[in-house]
């Protein structure tokens, strides 16, 4: 049976879907919730690759698809930690089908940018950026909230940082094969924010604070590379983001409890 769906019809069916998988985590045992995540993931996989497949390639289908994959896991990972309460997580649940849909918007943009020159494509790498900064708060929160090993988070975090700034730094020409360029600019970035990770592990401060501070690391690292590779970087630019990371540095220090 042939629905004729136009994309955007699917992405709203599609953020409908997830939103309703992300209130049913309400209703998952405790000892479930990892392989419910685990199957979260493959359903948004699944979901986007449907929404978006109209001139998607091998490359298309790997990169334009990890945002909202991992986009998924942040916030369903994020929603276990929230008070059991339908008042608290309903409006969360909305938020996310809500900015799902204009990931998935953003996504699209890409995907059709790549054949042809639109005009959204500047405010989709805009919201892509942003995305991608909030995908990794959840995720740097959540493996926070586990209190690893400081080995284990240092590498977790640099896992998961490779690939966010990955598909960040593909979108710029978006070629059909990812450039060892790219792999490189990514790892180092990654790298640095994994060293950042083993250091804050020994700095007693709130899980909030600690993803807060490698979140705006990855900001920082992210906004002065994308300056650069788009040839715009000044003296200017990098004063103002060295002073934002100035400033996070000094927040972070003054709402530690180094007394214990």
């Amino acid at each position: 049976m042939k629905l004729n769906l136009n994309k955007r019809q699917k992405i709203v069916i599609s953020s409908f879907l997830l939103t309703i998988g992300l209130l049913s985590t309400q209703l998952v045992d405790f000892n479930l919730r990892f392989r419910f995540l685990g199957g979260l993931a493959v359903f948004a996989y699944i979901l986007s690759f449907w929404s978006l497949w109209e001139g998607l390639n091998v490359t298309k289908a790997f990169m334009l698809l990890i945002l909202p994959t991992f986009f998924t896991v942040a916030v369903a990972s994020f929603y276990f930690l929230l008070p059991v309460r339908w008042l608290t997580r309903l409006p969360v649940a909305f938020i996310f089908g809500l900015t799902f849909y204009l990931l998935l918007l953003a996504q699209n943009v890409f995907n059709v940018a790549s054949l042809r020159t639109i005009p959204l494509y500047r405010a989709a790498s805009t919201a892509s950026f942003l995305f991608t900064l909030l995908s990794a708060f959840f995720i740097y929160h959540v493996i926070s909230a586990f209190n690893l090993f400081f080995l284990w988070n240092g590498v977790a975090v640099m896992a998961v940082s490779f690939l966010l700034i990955l598909q960040v730094l593909w979108t710029f020409k978006m070629e059909d094969t990812v450039s060892v360029a790219i792999i490189i600019q990514s790892f180092v970035l990654s790298l640095i924010l994994g060293e950042l990770a083993l250091s804050f592990s020994f700095w007693p401060s709130p899980t909030t604070i600690w993803s807060l501070s490698l979140s705006s690391a990855m900001y920082i690292l992210l906004g002065l590379t994308t300056q650069y590779l788009r040839g715009k970087m000044t003296r200017r630019m990098m004063r103002e983001y060295l002073i934002i990371g100035a400033i996070v540095l000094l927040v972070s220090f003054f709402t530690t409890s180094w007394s214990g």
